[in-house]
Parts: C-alpha cells; structure tokens; sequence
C-alpha cells in the first residue's frame, strides 16, 4: 500500500473521540438546576425538623431514613410512595422531614416529587412558588432541567402550580413512567420519594404503583383506625412491597 492510499483510507476513519460514547454526568445535570432555598426560620415554620434539629423528634427522622435507605439498598430500590389511609394524617410532613434528613447525607441524592395532585401543598409548605404544572412535567411537555428545584446540592423538588382532576389517568399515562425513567437516568438519585394523596380517597395510589419499588404509609394518632390502617395494608401490599406504617401525630416518640 503507498503512501497515497494510505492518506486516502485515514481520511475515510472517524477520529478516535468520535468513537466514545458521550459520558453522562448526573453533578452537572444537578448544578444547572435552579435554585431556591427556604431559609431556617421557614423550614422551621414549615415543621421541617429534620432540617433545624430544633426539635428532638428530628431522631425519629434518622432513625426512619436510615432504615430506609438500608431497605432500598438491601433490595436495590430506590422510589417510594408515601400515602396515608386519609387527609389529616401528615404524610407530606413526613415526605418533608425524611427527604431533609436523607439529604443531610452528603453523598445521598434525594429528589422529591408533588404527586398529590388534586391537592398539592409541598410548595406552600417549603414557601416555594411552584412556577408550573405537574400535569405537564409528566406529559413531557417541560423538560426535567426547567422544572426541578434544586434547595441544595443533594435534594430537588418537582412541585406543581395548580390541581388537577385527572391523575389517575395520568399516572397511567406511558409517558409518565418515561418521564420518571428520564429522570432516574439524568440525576441518578439515591431516593425519590412521591408525596402521594390518600389511599383511599381515590384510586390515585392504585394507578401510580407500577412506578414504584415500595410505599412507606403514615397513619395519623387520633385521625386513622385500626380499619383503616389494615385496609391500606391489604390493598396496597397486593401490588408493592409495604415499608413500613409510621405513626404521625402520637403522644409519644413516633414509630415505624
């Protein structure tokens, strides 16, 4: 072969670097989301303990996230549903209080979704304007970048604007098990938990189970019966593996 075909055959080859597959990386998809801080005194408005530590039962929050993180890890999971039996019983409280504490973790990425559609309250709750729609995060229509906010480095919520009539529908869109793909795969996170409505209010819980490795309920002290607790037990055990049930409200230390 001369030295005029080899010219020849080189310039017909890529470059070696078009070769290599484009390498992700999740902390760069992380620092360019926005950014929105509640600082202590609204965290602490808020009841986020967790995040103060002004208050003891921020323990009680260790204690849960540990044990949950250890779970998911045991079982290589990482999203989980909570829910109550009914409204009243603090489950977006609890969302709240474990995502701060999971997030103290420096190396553990947390990501938060409003999935109570019909009553969002995640964003009044951390003072935070919610700027659109869950509904159209979960069509695809916005793009994970423009809609997550980040309130640290390791902890992002996706919030929602306005309520919704039709999340049971669209918890079973295909496109929102991609959205939820798209963002486990961009932001790689250790735990996302989905704030959810109550069991049995709707068949919400039901419809968006598929998306989820196990669901975590709070029951509420004074508020859920006996009934009721075993009720939500029985429905969703059938379909996903059921953490725990945490006791909110209770005289004493809260359990799990």
């Amino acid at each position: 072969m001369n030295d005029e075909q080899t010219q020849d055959l080189s310039e017909l080859s890529p470059a070696p670097e078009d070769n290599l597959p484009a390498v992700h990386d999740p902390e760069v998809f992380w620092d360019s989301l926005a950014v929105a801080a509640p600082d202590e005194a609204q965290l602490s408005e808020a009841k986020i303990v967790s995040a103060t530590r002004d208050h003891p039962a921020h323990a009680a929050f260790d204690m849960l996230r540990t044990r949950l993180l250890q779970a998911l890890s045991d079982n290589g999971w990482t999203r989980v549903a909570v829910t109550a039996p009914t409204r009243g019983c603090g489950s977006s409280f609890v969302t709240l209080n474990l995502a701060y504490a999971a997030a103290r973790l420096k190396n553990t990425r947390t990501v938060v979704l409003d999935l109570d559609l019909r009553k969002p309250s995640l964003g009044e709750m951390l003072n935070i304007e919610a700027m659109d729609d869950m509904t159209d995060y979960l069509s695809g229509e916005i793009a994970p970048e423009d809609f997550l906010i980040a309130t640290q480095r390791n902890l992002a919520f996706g919030l929602n604007a306005s309520p919704a009539d039709n999340s049971a529908e669209m918890f079973q869109a295909t496109m929102t098990t991609d959205v939820l793909d798209e963002l486990g795969d961009l932001l790689e996170p250790d735990l996302v938990l989905f704030d959810m409505p109550p069991a049995l209010e709707f068949d919400d819980v039901l419809a968006f189970l598929p998306n989820v490795d196990a669901v975590l309920v709070v029951a509420g002290g004074g508020v859920s019966s006996a009934e009721e607790i075993t009720k939500v037990e029985q429905i969703l055990s059938e379909v996903k593996p059921i953490l725990g049930v945490m006791l909110n409200k209770a005289d004493g230390p809260v359990s799990y």
